[in-house]
């Protein structure tokens, strides 16, 4: 389908289209007003930088700012090489994974005012330790609290 098309293995890195730009946006608006709301509104938004695919995850995250009235932050940043190799199990993944970003100290600046959560943008989640990994440090940089979004997630 079209999320595929946008994530999917041999997916090129495309700006979101816009479709798929207002369906997030809706999904946000459903989580902001509905039965199951967030305790508090998100105050920033921040990237989770991609080696894969960083113009599809920039220009999400820089819409959902623009649409949402929020600062977009910056991005968590890879470090060192990508993980490769099989996937292995979630203990080898989260090992593979220790260390891998890093929190800019613009971003860690800006963290350190904020009073509310950041939502946390990413493209794709697949074991959740990417996104748990950089919320990590996100709050070791001084966010009170993050908030994951991602495009889809896989299996």
């Amino acid at each position: 389908g079209r999320l595929r098309d946008l994530v999917g293995p041999e997916a090129a890195d495309v700006a979101v289209p816009e479709d798929v730009a207002a369906a997030v946006v809706e999904v946000l608006k459903a989580w902001a007003h509905g039965d199951e709301r967030w305790p508090r509104r998100p105050v920033g938004v921040v990237a989770v930088g991609s080696r894969r695919r960083p113009r599809l995850v920039g220009s999400l995250a820089e819409r959902i700012a623009a649409v949402g009235r929020l600062p977009l932050l910056g991005a968590v940043t890879p470090t060192g090489a990508p993980a490769g190799g099989p996937r292995g199990n979630s203990a080898q993944r989260v090992r593979a994974l220790h260390g891998a970003f890093a929190v800019p100290d613009d971003l860690a600046d800006a963290l350190a005012g904020l009073d509310g959560p950041v939502l946390l943008v990413d493209d794709l989640v697949d074991s959740g330790w990417t996104m748990t990994m950089a919320a990590r440090e996100l709050r070791r940089a001084g966010a009170p609290d993050v908030l994951p979004l991602a495009l889809a997630v896989a299996g």
